[in-house]
């Protein structure tokens, strides 16, 4: 005896049967997607560990020299200003600890890391969401009430710099979604159409994780690692003849920003001696 699917007199059989085709597809594709996600997540964490294995003391110092660099950068655009306008440096003073006075951004490197950020893109994903969830935009009482929840977790992840929640968020069903859902009245196609939705959701998340991912400092460099090796070329040495010279250059910089502070700082107080 062959079984046989009951299928509702309040569903279409035609419609039935393209909407079980299309919740199997989704869900393959789901599949698909969170299989590649997680081989490729172990292989970036794996390749982070070789990385502080190998490399850290010189990340390490490349950094160091940043943060030294960049104080030079202040302290010589603070005299420069005092020096301009004829008004006593005093490193107390509130006035002269302004970041206004910044002038020059760090070189950029691509060195792997823990906790990537992008806040130009995190602001750009919130605004996004703040169109697409605000509670004005809502047309029923039912999406208004979503579109609040939402909008509330949006505002919440942003105000804790959380972007992996912001990322999730970005895949939650559209208020249009809402929408098509409550205009159907054949209960069962109903829940084939809520089911396709919440995988496809689920769909989203993953490829906005992977996204994400494939952004991070440290999951270039794999992909450029990978890359080298298979023209037979040691990565790792490359890599570190490369840290190695952008410390000797950011070296020359600072004892070039050295020799200016001092210059400056003979300067006014001979000045300030003759007067």
């Amino acid at each position: 005896m062959t079984n046989r699917q009951i299928v509702p007199a309040t569903a279409p059989r035609d419609e039935f049967a393209q909407l079980e085709n299309k919740l199997q597809e989704v869900r393959m594709q789901l599949n698909r997607t969170e299989a590649e996600l997680a081989e490729e997540q172990a292989a970036v964490n794996a390749f982070r560990m070789h990385c502080r294995l190998k490399l850290d003391e010189l990340v390490d110092a490349l950094q160091e020299l940043a943060v030294e660099k960049q104080s030079l950068l202040t302290r010589l655009e603070l005299l420069r200003q005092a020096e301009l306008y004829g008004v006593d440096y005093d490193a107390d003073e509130p006035f002269w600890q302004s970041e206004a006075f910044l002038t020059e951004e760090d070189e950029e490197l691509l060195l792997p890391t823990d906790t990537p950020r992008d806040k130009a893109a995190e602001k750009r994903l919130y605004r996004e969401l703040a169109r697409r969830f605000h509670p004005d935009m809502a047309e029923t009482a039912v999406e208004q009430a979503y579109m609040t929840s939402i909008m509330a977790a949006v505002n919440n992840a942003y105000e804790k710099n959380d972007t992996q929640a912001l990322y999730d968020l970005a895949g939650e069903l559209d208020p249009s979604d809402l929408r098509e859902l409550e205009g159907i009245e054949a209960i069962e196609i109903r829940r084939l159409r809520t089911q396709i939705l919440k995988v496809q959701r689920l769909q989203r998340k993953s490829q906005q994780r992977l996204k994400m991912l494939r952004q991070e400092n440290t999951a270039q460099l794999w992909r450029k690692a990978q890359e080298l090796e298979e023209d037979d070329d040691n990565w790792w040495d490359i890599v570190r003849r490369g840290l190695e010279a952008a410390i000797q250059r950011r070296q020359k910089t600072i004892t070039s920003l050295h020799t200016q502070v001092t210059n400056i700082e003979i300067a006014t107080e001979k000045q300030n001696g003759r007067q």
